[in-house]
């Protein structure tokens, strides 16, 4: 079958449109380029102002802290009781034998790039005023503890189960009570869910305010490896909100707590107890999303509404959004002052739909950052992507044509060959159905089309060089489309 051009030129910019928003599927990345980068320039959307809105991050304090006096003169209490009836030896000062590793990790069903944030080191000032062992204030007075908060969105991620304890190192199990109520917000004195571990050296670490019914099965007798789930990250106890309390004893009492942390202001031990010790600021991004309106961080102990989407149909419209506007959320961890975050909506082909970046104010734990930006109009999978401090972080979504219109299909035995072409190629894999084929030039000129449905047809263009598109049409309107270069 010979096909040769007609000669008839038909402007309809309308017509590339229709192209490049029913086949952006099927194309290969060379296409992608031409249609975001040729064809139609982004421009930084209108709307663009950031909505700042800080972390419903809960701490404990001097008058809410995490083990009451009560508690601690108890946990001693069973402690030793244990010790005892399981014939492990007692040491009133370990000889740091012991190396801890990070007693918290991801579930693997959590892809966040981070999820946690420390609000509270030890306490090493002995009088009213606080000081953490890098001379720091990240802490509270008479803190024992290191409190891990999880950030962001800390109760969703306890009710779903996305950050597990987990064994620091090796030991038995000295002590555990599960069962507790596990999502309280204020000062109590109720117990919390919690397990003792002891290890090699007869030091032992304390892993409090765990989720109800989380903790492990095995009982007070039984080892655990470094490593080993433990349990999950709740808030039971007197706690004010998701976080795990790790407090490390050298021997058998609270009279011979550690940190781990070693610094120039730790009073207790000179060297760390870190396997590899953390930097005492992680400044980081830990998420990126977009979403389909603002989030929700209700009051403690509700559960955040992130109203996050990895699927927008267009035409667009987000409660409380301009029409085809999406919210684009980041999450920094550590926040330092003067730091510039570095964001963009990324094309399918990885080029740049819009860019724009956030700069620090001020130094804060936690921050959230929401813009309002225009979503693409055309169908394909993007991502936002986001730097902050050397970390970078991405979300990929998805554009989908309007409801009700002709949805791309590929035709993958259908192939141009040669391609580059001088003006005369093939077109193999038809199968028979009846097929429309049109070709357009960059500026939605249509200069070509012709009915096609055997196995292989010859086409022969006369056309000057350059970088054309091609179309397939089926009767049902599924389309498949593609580069034509000619030589």
């Amino acid at each position: 079958m010979q096909l040769s051009y007609k000669g008839f030129v038909q402007f309809n910019i309308r017509s590339l449109f229709k192209i490049m928003k029913n086949c952006v599927r099927n194309v290969s990345l060379s296409v992608f380029c031409f249609f975001s980068v040729i064809v139609f320039p982004q421009t930084i959307p209108q709307n663009s102002s950031p909505k700042v809105t800080e972390s419903a991050l809960f701490e404990n304090s001097a008058i809410h802290p995490c083990i009451t006096p009560e508690q601690y003169s108890m946990l001693e209490i069973q402690c030793a009781e244990s010790r005892k009836e399981l014939g492990l030896a007692t040491h009133p000062m370990a000889s740091m034998a012991t190396s801890l590793g990070w007693p918290l990790k991801a579930a693997p069903s959590l892809v966040d790039c981070g999820y946690y944030v420390i609000s509270a080191y030890v306490d090493h000032d002995a009088t009213a005023g606080i000081k953490d062992f890098n001379c720091g204030s990240n802490t509270y007075d008479t803190h024992r503890g290191t409190d891990i908060s999880i950030f962001p969105y800390n109760f969703l991620k306890m009710d779903n189960n996305l950050v597990q304890v987990i064994a620091a190192a090796a030991g038995t199990i000295l002590f555990k009570s599960d069962g507790n109520f596990d999502k309280n917000c204020i000062a109590n004195n109720l117990t919390a869910n919690y397990i003792i571990i002891q290890h090699a050296d007869g030091s032992q670490a304390n892993y409090w305010h765990m989720k109800k019914n989380s903790l492990t099965s095995k009982v007070v007798g039984q080892t655990v490896a470094a490593g080993e789930f433990l349990g999950i990250v709740g808030s039971s106890g007197s706690s004010s909100g998701p976080h795990l309390h790790f407090e490390v004893w050298s021997g058998s009492t609270i009279a011979t707590r550690i940190d781990p942390f070693a610094g120039a202001c730790n009073t207790l031990n000179s060297a760390s107890w870190w396997s590899s010790q953390k930097p005492y600021k992680e400044t980081s991004l830990l998420k990126v999303s977009v979403n389909t309106t603002d989030i929700v961080i209700p009051p403690c102990p509700a559960t955040e509404t992130p109203n996050e989407s990895a699927i927008y149909t267009i035409p667009f419209q987000g409660a409380g959004l301009a029409p085809g506007y999406a919210k684009f959320y980041l999450f920094i961890r550590d926040e330092l002052n003067g730091l510039t975050a570095d964001l963009s909506i990324l094309n399918p082909n990885a080029s740049v739909f819009t860019s724009w970046n956030y700069i620090s104010a001020s130094d804060s734990k936690t921050r959230i950052m929401g813009y309002s930006k225009k979503l693409p109009l055309l169908s394909g999978k993007y991502t936002f992507k986001a730097t902050y401090n050397g970390t970078t972080c991405s979300s990929t979504f998805d554009i989908m044509g309007q409801v009700g219109m002709a949805q791309p299909i590929s035709f993958p035995e259908i192939k141009l060959y040669p391609n580059p072409t001088h003006g005369n190629f093939s077109v193999e894999g038809l199968t028979g159905e009846m097929l429309k084929m049109e070709i357009f030039n960059t500026l939605g000129i249509r200069i070509w089309e012709s009915d096609i449905s055997e196995g292989n047809a010859e086409v022969n263009l006369d056309i000057p060089s350059g970088i054309y598109f091609y179309q397939f049409t089926n009767p049902q309107m599924h389309s498949h489309c593609g580069i034509l270069r000619v030589q």
